[in-house]
């Protein structure tokens, strides 16, 4: 919790935890993790129909989006080449930043996140920023 990209791996384990219709592009290795996750967001949000599917890739990044309206749209990317300041990116290697976030998921899940409907945001965390993140980290060009 001292590091200091953990706020960008709580919040792209939140959307994670709380958005449906997700497909994760990542390594074949990542396939067991992604199925864990499925499984534990089925035990801990039993009226969820959709978890996150797992979709092939052997990309440099793992990216994560979100199936909106027959549209996919690019919500975290984990990895070390920098998205567009719309995305969450986490900027470690793909098996650090991968690990990180599934390892927050389970633990936001544990601890009964995201709770109740329309409570998508945290009171004491607030509103993500990524622009202000990254700026936090004097690592912005986009």
């Amino acid at each position: 919790m001292n590091h200091p990209l953990w706020p960008v791996v709580r919040e792209a384990a939140r959307r994670t935890v709380r958005l449906e219709n997700l497909a994760i592009y990542a390594d074949e290795q990542f396939g067991d993790s992604i199925n864990q996750l499925s499984n534990k967001i089925s035990d801990h949000i039993p009226q969820r129909t959709n978890f996150p599917e797992h979709v092939v890739s052997e990309a440099s990044t793992i990216q994560v989006f979100e199936k909106i309206e027959g549209f996919n749209k690019l919500i975290i990317q984990i990895g070390m080449i920098e998205p567009n300041i719309d995305v969450c990116w986490v900027q470690m290697t793909k098996e650090t930043g991968f690990s990180a976030v599934i390892e927050s998921c389970l633990q936001l899940l544990d601890a009964g996140y995201p709770g109740c409907i329309g409570c998508d945001d945290s009171i004491q965390e607030g509103r993500w920023d990524e622009r202000k993140f990254r700026n936090s980290l004097g690592k912005i060009s986009k």
